[in-house]
């Protein structure tokens, strides 16, 4: 019995069957994770690391992966922090109290704040929401996968295979540990969708799904792969319109005039772009003041990035994505490059159809612009000459990565074309019922039967599963650092030498942990941190703070001339000099089998006043305590009685977008140190409540919400039009 049949017994269409289908497939797919108690994170690689290996880590299952690693140092203990926040407090944070001393959340897009999928985190724990995420993600690329084939004209079993292709592909599978970036990668097809659309009869649903499909991948966080999306989705539809204009110069050519589709792409890109907004200014602001700011195209970096370009050997992991060899069965050779930037998987099935397509399906202009973008995507990721321009040429977005990434491009229209090469492939069969065996009628299914069968497994093995409990478990020693949250900040001593690209890492604690646990750091793990403290950590460091492996951590292992640290923990006890430059500062309150804790007596409160004109950290043994409580992430309070005006000193990192209000009076904290905040503070009783709340939040949601406005009541508009003009298409 064929889905048209089942459909019609059910009096549904095929289309909705087939997605139902495949929702149960993701969901299936997902369900340790949604129903369980699984979290979609390496914890393998957490258990290495101290404290958590003192009792007997189990050996390491699978080979180290860096990407990998990430999901677990990284995300989790991001959106540990959204979840926390809009839990207990009820708002988004945009600040992270708990890395680098304070330093901007917002400002790094792979936050995702104002992505609306990720305030699930507001009722399901971390973990959950994280697998419902994925599985949500996941069904979102399938989807419109399969309704951007169905549009362009195939039948439901090549938009099936499509979906399954795109959705259980090499990059979402071996990118999903880095969630911002398959939540990126999911709405690629939504806005070729939005394009077709709009050449398609359907000019207003076209604009309204591909502004939503642009400034949803600017929420979604990973702006190099939303630069993706953009990049492609306009320069389909400025195919579209050279094909469009071309045709028209045709004598009797009947194709409708390419003015409104030309109006549809331009109102998308700047309701798009507004709708963005939200997300993309702070970021903007962020990167502007972060070392990355001033990173510069070169040639040397061009190399270094071509150097790590896919090989034409790994061309062979289209259709087995362990050809080269499999972290899973720790024989991937680490000397290049992760395993998830040279996956190009799309299977056997995913290659057949495309063959099907181009040998079949030629006279299609669709597979002629699939087969362009995807080869221009694939020639790109091999370091071809259009490298060069996607480096040199386009600003900033061939600093972000490497031209690998543009795999995502390329296996979604691989995707494409294997459905249109498998409805051609229907169409032959069902043309021909004399000369086609009943079996060959079977062939489609059958495709898409290969790819489940081949892509599930693999993609299953391939991302790990870690028991809730055993993700940042407490442990002796965390639960004395979480208790020490209040009284001062904490350095995790590492040594940066010691951490590895390719090799697991001694460490103590994962950088990020204090975001878990709820303490305060000053190291941290982020690819955006604002300049001043990266230039602070240096200067304490007296060299480079950040592992040569990795440039996006702070690892300090020295005292700190500066007394702002109160407590240091390492692995080892600390006995000389040369460790804490000056025992007699340090004492110990805490030792065993898992760790030491050392405090600091001359360590200053993080929140210090004197009667000074000018408060400098380097003299601030004599300052006299003010209280301060934390009331969420992004605000602090104090305060204080004083004879007379003074300067207070906090111990957080500088940025724009912090306001205090003194009494009522409002004020602007200064830069002091080149690193921290700075208040003048008057005589008298006083409470000082400190917020952060950029400016670049406030325009971006304005635009944000401006754009929204926008598009509701342009569909609302489009409704009632429809209703009073039924036979208008909109």
């Amino acid at each position: 019995m064929t889905a048209m049949s089942i459909a019609r017994r059910l009096k549904i269409s095929a289309d909705l069957l087939c997605l139902v289908a495949f929702a149960a497939v993701v969901l299936a797919f997902w369900g340790d994770c949604i129903f369980g108690d699984q979290v979609p994170v390496a914890g393998v690689y957490q258990q290495q690391f101290a404290p958590y290996n003192t009792d007997g880590a189990s050996p390491l299952e699978r080979q180290w992966d860096s990407l990998l690693w990430d999901g677990v140092a990284q995300f989790y203990p991001w959106r540990e922090l959204v979840h926390r926040s809009m839990v207990k407090h009820g708002e988004l944070p945009l600040w992270n109290p708990h890395q680098f001393c304070g330093a901007p959340f917002v400002g790094n897009g792979q936050s995702g704040l104002f992505y609306p999928p990720h305030w699930l985190l507001a009722w399901f724990e971390t973990g959950r929401a994280m697998g419902l995420l994925n599985a949500l993600h996941y069904f979102l690329a399938g989807l419109f996968t399969f309704l951007l084939i169905r549009t362009i004209g195939a039948g439901w079993v090549g938009a099936l295979l499509g979906a399954v292709v795109y959705s259980f592909g090499g990059f979402m599978v071996t990118w999903t540990h880095l969630p911002s970036l398959i939540s990126t990668a999911a709405w690629l097809p939504a806005g070729l969708l939005g394009v077709e659309l709009a050449f398609r009869g359907r000019p207003l649903r076209g604009m309204l799904l591909l502004a939503l499909a642009l400034g949803m991948s600017l929420l979604a966080g990973h702006f190099q792969i939303a630069a993706y999306v953009w990049l492609v989705s306009l320069g389909s539809g400025a195919a579209h319109l050279v094909y469009r204009f071309a045709m028209r110069r045709r004598p009797g050519d009947t194709h409708p005039s390419p003015v409104g589709p030309a109006v549809a792409l331009v109102a998308a890109v700047m309701l798009g772009a507004g709708l963005g907004a939200a997300q993309l200014l702070p970021s903007l602001e962020l990167s502007g003041m972060s070392p990355r700011g001033g990173d510069r195209v070169s040639p040397e970096g061009y190399e270094f990035h071509r150097a790590r370009a896919l090989l034409p050997i790994e061309l062979m992991t289209t259709v087995d994505p362990d050809f080269i060899g499999s972290p899973v069965r720790k024989n991937y050779p680490v000397w290049r490059i992760s395993y998830s930037e040279h996956c190009a998987y799309i299977g056997v099935a995913g290659a057949v159809g495309v063959f099907l397509a181009l040998l079949l399906g030629y006279r299609r202009p669709a597979v002629w612009l699939y087969a362009l973008i995807g080869a221009l995507a694939l020639w790109t990721a091999m370091g071809g000459l259009t490298s060069y321009v996607y480096y040199f040429w386009i600003p900033k977005v061939g600093l972000a990565g490497g031209f690998s990434r543009l795999l995502s491009v390329f296996t979604l229209c691989a995707a494409v074309l294997a459905g249109l090469g498998v409805d051609a492939l229907g169409k032959r069969t069902a043309c021909s019922p004399t000369s086609c065996p009943p079996c060959a009628r079977a062939w489609p299914l059958m495709l898409v039967a290969l790819a489940l069968t081949q892509a599930l497994p693999w993609a299953y093995q391939f991302n790990p599963r870690t028991p809730a409990g055993q993700v940042y478990r407490p442990t002796e020693l965390t639960r004395h650092l979480t208790d020490l949250a209040n009284r001062g900040r904490v350095l995790e001593i590492t040594e940066p030498e010691k951490w590895t690209l390719f090799d697991l890492p001694e460490a103590l604690l994962p950088p990020n942990s204090a975001t878990v646990y709820g303490y305060c750091s000053v190291n941290g793990y982020d690819s955006l941190l604002p300049t001043t403290y990266r230039r602070f950590a240096d200067r304490v460091q007296q060299g480079i703070a950040s592992p040569a492996a990795n440039g996006n951590m702070i690892l300090i292992s020295r005292a700190f001339e500066v007394p702002i640290c109160r407590y240091y923990v390492s692995s080892t006890p600390l006995l000389g000099e040369d460790e804490l430059h000056g025992a007699e500062r340090f004492r110990l309150v805490y030792s065993s089998a898992e760790g030491y804790i050392y405090e600091d007596r001359t360590a200053r409160p993080y929140a210090a006043w004197r009667p000074d004109t000018e408060a400098r950290a380097e003299s601030a043994y004599d300052w006299e305590s003010v209280q301060a409580r934390r009331l969420g992430a992004n605000r602090v309070r104090l305060e204080y009685i004083a004879a007379e005006t003074g300067q207070c000193l906090l111990s957080e990192g500088y940025f724009p977008g912090w306001i205090a209000s003194v009494s009522g009076q409002l004020q602007k904290p200064k830069l002091a140190d080149e690193t921290f905040m700075q208040l003048s503070l008057p005589y008298g009783d006083h409470r000082v409540d400190l917020v952060y709340r950029p400016a670049s939040v406030e325009a971006g949601e304005f635009f944000s919400l401006l754009s929204l406005m926008a598009m509701i009541a342009v569909a609302v508009a489009a409704r009632v039009s429809r209703r009073n003009c039924p036979e208008s298409r909109t």
